[in-house]
């Protein structure tokens, strides 16, 4: 093959391990508008189809390769596999979610021959469309969308409150849109709109900012426990026992300095409420002795058999009415997706335990508290904070436990994920986590306070209990359904177009053998 037969699929691998590096933990945040320039540019000229889907699927490869190498982690470390095996897991992931960026590049090459308008007006719908179907198609994995990048940079994703994390998403790849655009037809007028519509979204959100909108609402003192407790550190007994000693004496301390609410993260003693008399004992007398709530995580026994994990709130009048569920279990760490197909999986399920989710999530009350939970993986789903502030949240809480992570961006990652629920309902939110990032957010997405990944200490702070309804929360979240639509739209054309062709080429050597005849 010639160089320019692999001119598209080059590009698709550089723009995926560009885009890679604006993310956690590189966070090389000028990557983030730059990464896809060189894929678009390409994809524009490419004149085959097939060649477009590969750019695509490489593409993902690339991406997904270099951003979740953690995968590996976790399949050696406590899957018990060697190596090798964590390699090709990881690779297996990043196939299955090559798929989607494989139908954006295929659907861009499809609508409109090389060089048309049409090809860069459809990119940044079909890449919008295909973050909103990977966040809940086989259960949805809405892992490292691409507004995460900016997550530190509240100045860039105010709009959530609008549209959500796939509008900014979708400001992001637009403006990538229309600066390849400039390259591709050497025309400034399209870098100098990518440059307005910049500047425009960077005012807009300075401007909302400066707003005082932080004090509204009553206020409650918060502390957030990260014990930086690694699953290795609690193997034994003699570990568990200090480590359950280590949790009490700074809920003592969260207690003696006067908080309102202390929040331990996920799996962070190492017994449960229903089973041990001592974890009762000492929750209830830690809850009197500050008169304050205590969010903590608890596993409860289910009519079936199965468990499922949970999340609830001890007060001195004991437990609040109401037991958080897991909706959103994670993959490979609370159950095994496609289990003939990743059969070599089971042990990691077993190791970390296996969960019944539950239907729909529901708001943990206690006057004046009405908590909007998401344990670990799932408050990176926007629908659920979302339907939880719907029903009267007035603040969110997540705890999560990312040791079985490691130290390979996983952390930072999920953090920024969990940011964005802030700015999009409007609500402040609070995160415990076991080996870190543990930190408290404003309704504006801007970090009050946090603990680094993996070190010990216990984040205090005021948050304020709102109310009200953003766009997001009111309308905005109908956005994505738009893209999809038009995205549909875009890919039936697209099929349409092609079939055309084939029937065209065709009957081209039928009219040939014709007139020979």
């Amino acid at each position: 093959m010639t160089v320019s037969r692999w001119r598209t699929s080059a590009a698709g691998v550089v723009s995926g391990l560009l885009l890679a590096l604006a993310f956690p933990p590189h966070d090389i945040t000028i990557l983030l508008p730059l990464a896809l320039v060189p894929w678009i540019v390409a994809l524009v000229s490419e004149e085959r189809r097939g060649r477009a889907l590969l750019s695509g699927a490489l593409f993902g490869l690339a991406f997904w390769c270099a951003s979740v190498p953690w995968v590996s982690y976790v399949v050696t470390v406590y899957g018990g596999q060697p190596p090798a095996m964590g390699v090709v897991c990881v690779g297996i992931l990043a196939t299955i979610l090559a798929e989607w960026t494989a139908a954006v590049a295929w659907g861009t090459a499809a609508v409109a021959p090389p060089g048309s308008w049409k090809r860069l007006a459809a990119f940044p719908v079909l890449w919008t469309a295909a973050e909103h179907a990977r966040s809940v198609i086989y259960g949805g994995f809405p892992w490292n969308l691409t507004g995460w990048a900016l997550a530190r940079r509240p100045v860039w994703i105010q709009t959530a409150a609008v549209w959500g994390v796939y509008g900014v998403g979708f400001a992001v790849v637009a403006g990538a849109t229309l600066i390849a655009a400039s390259v591709a037809r050497r025309r400034v007028v399209f870098l100098a709109a990518a440059a307005a519509a910049a500047l425009a979204l960077g005012v807009a959100g300075a401007l909302r900012l400066t707003a005082a909108a932080s004090s509204d609402g009553a206020p409650v003192r918060v502390s957030l426990i990260q014990p930086n407790l690694a699953e290795e550190d609690r193997r034994t007994s003699e570990k568990a026992a200090a480590g359950y000693r280590a949790l009490l004496a700074r809920g003592e301390e969260a207690a003696a300095a006067g908080a309102d609410l202390i929040v331990f993260p996920e799996s962070a003693f190492p017994a449960y409420w229903e089973k041990s008399s001592r974890l009762r004992e000492d929750l209830t007398r830690l809850s009197a002795s500050c008169r304050c709530a205590i969010l903590f995580n608890d596993v409860t026994s289910e009519p079936d058999g199965r468990a499922s994990n949970a999340a609830r709130i001890l007060t001195p009048d004991g437990l609040a009415r109401g037991i958080y569920r897991k909706v959103h279990l994670v993959p490979f760490g609370e159950y095994v997706p496609l289990p003939r197909l990743f059969f070599f999986a089971r042990q990691i399920s077993q190791e970390i335990g296996e969960f019944l989710p539950a239907d729909s999530p529901v708001v943990l009350r206690s006057a004046p508290l009405a908590l909007g939970v998401g344990i670990c993986y799932e408050i990176i789903y926007p629908g659920l904070a979302l339907r939880q502030t719907a029903d009267g949240a007035n603040l969110l809480a997540t705890i999560s436990n990312d040791s079985w992570y490691g130290r390979a961006g996983a952390q930072e990652q999920h953090f920024s994920g969990a940011l964005f629920r802030a700015v999009e309902n409007g609500r402040y939110l609070v995160r415990a986590a076991i080996t870190g990032i543990s930190g408290i957010v404003d309704p504006r997405g801007r970090i009050l306070a946090e603990i680094p990944p993996n070190r010990a200490g216990t984040v205090a702070g005021t948050v304020f209990l709102r109310q009200g309804a953003t766009a997001w929360t009111r309308w905005g979240h109908l956005l994505p359904l738009l893209a999809d639509a038009i995205a549909a739209g875009v890919l039936l054309f697209g099929l349409a177009r092609w079939g055309r062709e084939r029937s065209a080429r065709r009957r081209r050597p039928a009219a040939l053998h014709g007139e020979t005849t």
